[in-house]
């Protein structure tokens, strides 16, 4: 403090003596104001800079700043004679340096810190002052907290010491030389006083409230009363994140030796509180059977409730389960099984979670063939070699049992061939063809399962059904009598609809040949009596409308009618008798707009030349009065 006293002294006397000199015109004549300038080099006085030393050998009337604890010597004669220019008042260089630290320690922006969300961050900033041995006061910095971190003022604290040890700290609140406080969410420490060379350092906790990377530090906000601005530290950077565990969900059936729907679509509820709050987010999940990945999918959580549905064969995984979760997760009821618990429960942690269920069957399954035939009819020829038809035979609903899921061997070359979801018949003469579909039992080569005491038809139908089961006893192909017809196998009661129509048509007269476009919808209901399941079939309706409404049909057939040439009635050819067709009739009758060619001879219905009594039929079949026209 003394040294800068001095230095005040000096300057105030050097500015006196240069004013007195340029006031009573001391400079010589010879001498101008740029000669003065060459020959002079005033320096100007840094914040933290020594005055520069001006030999006097180097010329008359300078100043000389003697070294650190010297006296300050001024010769006012020499400074009269020589000194001219203005000297700078004190730079604004900041007194103080600051240094930030994190714990857990920060790397790099690049390589941001991982903090688990939930966790806190600490933060310590030195204020250290670094001006010549002058005390400061009112030393006020800011901490710069990112806007998904919460500082917690009420954990402020300061040591004298460039430790972080709990040890060294000392409580903020109801301290008289400090203090902290909120700037939007900043936090602003004071120092009331900070000695020369002396530092202090700051503490503040913050807690991390959403996932990311966050970046903090720290800047001089003003010292003395005097502002300053872009006086800053380094940045700190952590990646906020969850911290997660391997979560695992699966469900067992047990058939009770009959059969394992590894296609049951079983659904559950989950339920994830964390610090007493539910959770909202997206937890990513997959399905996994025989520890491939079938899928990849996403459980929707808010306020900590969700629901995921998927087959039983799979298993449910994550790997981003947040740890702390207290879970229960409860399945949704299905009648058809008697379950071991309503529900699972527990606390996630690192070691991972592995949660299941198990549901028993409840009834045995049971396979059925359709009781009923497709009738083919030709008009206006007789079927010929070439001519092949192939109907669909599908459930209605997704999910339900398919028809023929295991179908026999049959080459191209038979009449009748029937696979999976469809059936084809090569009728090579006559007009009618029968296509049945109810069961036929025959002595067949079978396959028998010693374990389960099975016959199958075929090597899928086992490894399909003896894996379900969890089977693994040996077989033999042997004869026996089985049903050689397509099958249905009905797990569970209930009724089940399946939608059949003709979806392909071969023959060398493709082009001249109307396809019969109708639908029907066989109904079988299976009913269960304690563990035995019975199906019938209960009903059969047609459409001619493409499923739009439908009409009670015979039970027994499913007729389909393919017309070579003209289709008596369809004068549009559309395939079908509608409105449309009566009224090119009644416009013919009428003489409106006459009919020739093949819409000539199908208007003839009854084969007596186009006349009312051809407008009535159709209206009468139209209107479904008859059914036949």
């Amino acid at each position: 403090m003394r040294r800068y006293f001095k230095r005040a002294i000096a300057v105030l006397v050097i500015a006196l003596m240069c004013s007195t000199l340029i006031g009573g015109g001391v400079l010589a004549e010879n001498e101008s104001e740029n000669d003065i300038n060459n020959e002079v080099n005033v320096e100007e006085i840094g914040g933290n800079e020594d005055v520069p030393e001006i030999s006097p050998e180097e010329k008359s009337g300078t100043v000389s700043g003697e070294t650190e604890g010297e006296e300050l010597e001024t010769n006012v004669e020499e400074a009269r004679s020589g000194v001219a220019g203005a000297v700078s008042a004190q730079s604004d260089e900041c007194p103080v340096q600051l240094t930030i630290k994190s714990e857990p320690s920060s790397i790099s922006e690049a390589y941001p810190v991982p903090v688990n969300l939930g966790d806190t961050i600490e933060y310590y900033v030195q204020v250290k002052n670094v001006h010549d041995k002058d005390d400061l006061t009112n030393v006020e910095v800011k901490m710069h907290i990112d806007d998904s971190l919460e500082p917690d003022v009420s954990t402020a604290k300061y040591n004298l010491t460039s430790s972080t040890s709990a040890a060294n700290q000392h409580t903020i609140s109801g301290s008289s030389g400090y203090s902290a406080r909120l700037e939007g969410n900043d936090v602003v420490f004071k120092a009331n006083q900070l000695s020369w060379d002396d530092a202090v350092m700051f503490h503040i906790t913050c807690n991390t409230k959403s996932e990311g990377t966050v970046s903090s530090k720290a800047s001089v906000c003003s010292v003395g009363g005097v502002s300053y601005s872009g006086i800053e530290s380094s940045s700190t950077y952590h990646n906020v994140r969850q911290e997660v565990s391997d979560f695992t969900l699966s469900t067992r059936i047990d058939g009770n030796g009959q059969y394992m729907d590894g296609d049951r679509v079983f659904t559950y509820n989950f339920n994830l509180i964390k610090d007493g709050k539910g959770l909202t987010t997206s937890l990513p999940y997959k399905l996994v059977y025989g520890g491939d990945v079938v899928s990849e999918h996403t459980l929707e959580l808010e306020n900590g409730n969700g629901s995921v549905s998927f087959p039983v064969r799979y298993q449910f995984k994550t790997e981003s389960m947040p740890t702390g979760v207290n879970y229960q997760i409860t399945h949704k009821e299905d009648n058809n099984y008697t379950w071991n618990k309503d529900s699972v429960t527990g606390t996630t942690d690192l070691s991972g979670s592995n949660e299941s269920f198990n549901a028993t069957y409840k009834y045995s399954p049971v396979k059925y063939s359709l009781d009923t035939n497709i009738i083919v009819n030709m008009e206006g020829r007789a079927f010929k070699a070439g001519d092949s038809f192939t109907y669909s035979i599908a459930p209605e609903k997704e999910g339900d049992p398919k028809f023929n899921m295991f179908p026999l061997p049959s080459g191209d070359s038979n009449a009748i061939a029937y696979y999976e979801n469809s059936a084809r018949i090569k009728p090579s003469s006559g007009t009618t063809a029968n296509l049945s579909l109810a069961e036929d039992i025959q002595r067949y080569s079978s396959i028998y399962c010693s374990g389960c005491n099975t016959y199958y038809k075929t090597s899928k139908e086992y490894n399909y059904y003896c894996e379900n089961k969890g089977c693994f006893g040996s077989y033999t192909v042997v004869p026996s009598n089985i049903n050689i017809a397509p099958e249905i196998c009905f797990l569970y009661p209930g009724t089940y609809n399946y939608i059949v129509f003709q979806t392909a048509m071969e023959s060398p007269d493709y082009d001249s040949i109307q396809q019969d476009s109708a639908q029907y919808k066989v109904t079988v209901t299976v009913t269960a009596n304690g563990s035995n399941l019975t199906p019938s079939l209960t009903s059969v309706k047609r459409s001619t409308d493409g499923g739009a409404t439908w009409s009670v049909s015979d039970k027994s057939k499913l007729t389909f009618t393919n017309y070579f040439g003209v289709k008596k009635g369809d004068i549009d050819k559309d395939g079908e008798i509608t409105m449309n067709d009566v009224i090119l009739c009644l416009n013919h009758v009428s003489k409106k707009k006459i009919l020739t060619g093949e819409a000539l001879a199908a208007a003839d219905v009854d084969g007596n030349g186009v006349s009312m009594n051809d407008v009535i039929k159709l209206l009468n079949f139209v209107s479904k009065k008859n059914s036949d026209l």
